[in-house]
């Protein structure tokens, strides 16, 4: 969407086009952006829950141009590792893939997680049943004894 101000200039908000690479043990997302002739004004984020946010401001001749992309990603990739790199009109971003040991060591503390979850629930039920257990037999010890 275009728009034009007062002084001449124009501004606008574009989608850029991206396309995925995948090699062995990495990805590469290439985000075209033509219209930029340096990494100026280009960000590059990933947030906690796997999503990547890009963004540009920048200007070209007498046009500013600004953009936000944000793109899930996949849980085999490695988030601490993503480098992006900014040449030529195109972005590349590589996500580096997880090893399988650190998918399986994710899935063993997840199933540990869990397991440790369904014995806190049965011991915290075992301790409910436990309390009101007792507090059932103080009740019946002291009716027992108020009557003699």
């Amino acid at each position: 969407m275009m728009e034009n101000k007062l002084d001449g200039s124009v501004e606008g908000h574009f989608e850029p086009s991206y396309e995925w690479q995948h090699q062995e043990g990495v990805d590469l997302l290439l985000v075209h952006l033509p219209e930029f002739k340096d990494k100026e004004g280009l960000k590059v984020q990933v947030s906690n829950c796997g999503v990547v946010k890009i963004s540009g401001d920048g200007q070209a001749n007498q046009t500013r141009l600004n953009f936000l992309k944000e793109i899930q990603l996949r849980k085999d990739h490695n988030v601490d590792a993503i480098k992006a790199k900014f040449e030529k009109g195109v972005l590349k971003i590589t996500l580096p893939k997880k090893s399988t040991n650190e998918i399986l060591n994710e899935v063993s503390n997840e199933s540990r997680f869990k397991k440790f979850k369904k014995v806190a629930l049965g011991v915290a039920a075992i301790v409910v049943v436990v309390s009101a257990f007792s507090g059932f037999a103080y009740y019946i010890y002291r009716t027992t004894i108020v009557k003699d």
